[in-house]
């Protein structure tokens, strides 16, 4: 298994409130894309990342050894769920102890390989596409006010380009103490990519020049996500972005290749930067 990630400010926006953390370890993948006032979309993105990552560490789920394997991915599934919702309950709370965090948010979409397949959850427009065989597919739907438009067919192909309010999400992180939180499983391919991204990534590039950059460096993912951003900055790159590239190719369930990775843009670097960032925003410390 290989798997890398990257993220970049844009070329429009002052800071960069995308995260994104992966764990080979583990074969969990996350990206998140905050949004809010000064700080507080950061502040957000990153709390998702770090209460999903602990809920999956820390709530273990009962031995599935005997358990048939649509229990046990059923179980895998649930918990994935459950860490999504844990976050937005964290994030809720923390949105309303004060004015400086109302209205804060974040999307989140969620990658777990275990057992030959992927576990997958989601909330808000950022998404998971799957590549197999030179081909790109969707997997998860936008929760957003065009992808509403599109479903009702109220709104013509040609329109969707059109559309003045693509960035308009239904659903997100921090707006409610409970989320409806979209998961599903499928089995892994024999030669499976996924790709995770921010809409920074998909308002900009089309799927099918998407799926020409990842398939242009077979093998090498890290080179595929810094294409794929430096594609968006070619255009003018109006929001930031975020690319996880995940190849199960060489998926076998053994050691990771590679040790867990946390990419939070404007942090104090080491093992320990997520947490000691976000103790200093809940003890009201000095701004970072």
């Amino acid at each position: 298994m290989r798997a890398a990630g990257l993220t970049d400010v844009g070329c429009k926006r002052s800071m960069n409130q995308d995260a994104f953390f992966l764990d080979p370890d583990n074969q969990l993948y996350i990206v998140a894309d905050g949004m809010g006032g000064h700080k507080a979309g950061d502040l957000a993105s990153k709390m998702a990342l770090e209460f999903i990552r602990q809920y999956i560490d820390e709530i273990d789920t009962e031995d599935v050894g005997d358990l048939p394997e649509n229990k046990a991915l059923k179980r895998e599934e649930e918990r994935c769920g459950k860490a999504v919702q844990h976050a937005n309950r964290s994030i809720f709370q923390k949105a309303n102890e004060s004015m400086d965090f109302h209205g804060m948010g974040t999307t989140v979409v969620l990658l777990k390989i275990t057992h030959g397949h992927a576990v997958l959850a989601h909330v808000g427009d950022s998404r998971i596409y799957r590549i197999q065989d030179e081909e790109i597919v969707q997997l998860t739907k936008d929760h957003s006010r065009l992808q509403e438009l599109i479903d009702q067919e109220r709104i013509t192909p040609e329109e969707v380009e059109r559309y003045p309010l693509k960035n308009v999400i239904t659903r997100a992180l921090g707006g409610a103490p409970d989320v409806e939180v979209d998961t599903s499983v499928i089995p892994l391919g024999n030669n499976d990519l996924f790709l995770l991204c921010s809409d920074g990534l998909s308002g900009v590039l089309t799927d099918g020049e998407s799926l020409e950059l990842v398939c242009s460096n077979p093998g090498d993912p890290e080179e595929s996500c810094r294409r794929l951003i430096q594609s968006t900055l070619d255009r003018g790159a109006p929001d930031n972005v975020t690319v996880i590239i995940c190849d199960t190719r060489a998926y076998t369930g053994g050691e990771p290749s590679s040790p867990p990775l946390d990419a939070f843009p404007d942090s104090d670097s080491g093992p320990g930067a997520l947490r000691k960032f976000i103790d200093r925003w809940f003890k009201g410390n000095q701004p970072v």
